[in-house]
């Protein structure tokens, strides 16, 4: 019986963007052919899903080299925020000297800074990284700090009670409650992972999704420049879906239906 809620619930949520974004592409392309504007300016969808299936290789060849970038800075940057954010938890003193500096740095304009980590470490995937680890480190450790330090007091009284060790306290109590708040700043950052490697990518690099969009744009393709940014989305869309499948495998409780 409840299956077909649910059912319907899945259906509605995907029928009503996809037939949003039909409309929208319906009239962009009735738009380009009345008022017959030049490609250059302004491709029609079609045009630009033909010459995006005939440069299909070369947009897959630099997919594969952002795709890898954002992999290996995604995970390098979930490893610190996991690690910063236990630190804070456990010294109120640390918190008070580093927390504030982390807000901080969202100050930053990191489109500014990245083309330094070109001059600091070269053309290879370490400023990449970096860059990725700038833009997607901050929400995720904001978001378990967070979790970490609303842990509910009596529960963590009841487990200092028992005898339970910090390792236990943080196991069997907080890391799971926190989880919520960590697995939020993950989906933030899973929107921002890829837009960090096109920005790092753009400031020096000879491979990559950024170097396809900016060839393309020099060599005035504007149909390839669109046809990557679809690329470039969907990857993002598709790194923010893992976040969301994976959350559910490790809390299922939080998507339980609750029963009237």
């Amino acid at each position: 019986m409840n299956g077909r809620p649910l059912q319907r619930e899945l259906i509605v949520s995907v029928a009503a963007p996809v037939g949003l974004v039909l409309v929208v592409l319906l009239g962009w392309q009735a738009y380009v052919w009345l008022s017959d504007i030049r490609p250059q300016t302004l491709p029609g969808p079609i045009r630009i899903v033909r010459e995006s299936i005939e440069s299909a290789g070369a947009i897959w060849e630099h997919s594969l080299v952002t795709m890898s970038e954002v992999a290996a800075g995604f995970a390098i940057s979930i490893v610190c925020a996991l690690a910063l954010g236990l630190l804070l938890d456990m010294s109120a003193t640390v918190r008070r000297a580093v927390y504030p500096l982390i807000v901080a740095s969202q100050a930053v304009p990191i489109p500014v800074v990245a083309p330094l980590m070109i001059v600091w470490f070269g053309f290879g995937v370490t400023p990449k990284i970096i860059v990725i680890g700038l833009f997607t480190f901050v929400p995720i450790v904001l978001g378990f700090a967070a979790g970490l330090a609303a842990t509910e007091r009596p529960t963590t009284d009841l487990m200092r009670t028992f005898g339970a060790s910090r390792w236990q306290m943080y196991r069997y109590v907080k890391i799971p409650a926190a989880l919520p708040d960590f697995f939020t700043g993950l989906r933030i950052a899973a929107i921002y992972a890829v837009l960090g490697a096109i920005f790092g990518e753009l400031a020096g690099a000879t491979d990559g999704l950024g170097i396809f969009l900016e060839q393309s744009r020099l060599s005035f393709r504007t149909d390839l420049v669109f046809g990557a940014i679809f690329v470039v989305t969907m990857m993002s869309y598709l790194l923010f879906l893992a976040v969301v499948l994976l959350e559910r495998r490790v809390i299922p409780w939080r998507f339980q239906r609750r029963e009237p």
